[in-house]
């Protein structure tokens, strides 16, 4: 992952309301990464949700984020696993 990467996990977790990122916890175990800027989120429902970094920014395919109401826990899942994957690595 390079620094640009991190910082941008980073900036979706800090920018994103405590209520979002709790929600998000539920969802850690079903992300996939499916390509160097892409990712699927199975929801509790059986819904894929696509998470994907375009031009630098973050989009997701779910009601919320395409409402526009800011980063979603889909976003937040993965970018938790993505953060905690690189801890890992650097231990």
């Amino acid at each position: 992952m390079s620094s640009r990467e991190r910082e941008l996990w980073i900036k979706v977790l800090e920018s994103t309301p405590l209520q979002v990122r709790r929600r998000a916890s539920a969802y850690l175990e079903n992300v996939k990464k499916i390509s160097a800027d892409e990712w699927v989120v199975l929801s509790k429902s059986g819904v894929q949700y696509y998470v994907r970094i375009v031009r630098g920014e973050v989009t997701c395919t779910c009601p919320y984020y395409t409402l526009e109401k800011g980063y979603c826990k889909h976003i937040c899942a993965v970018a938790a696993n993505e953060l905690v994957k690189l801890d890992f690595r650097s231990a």
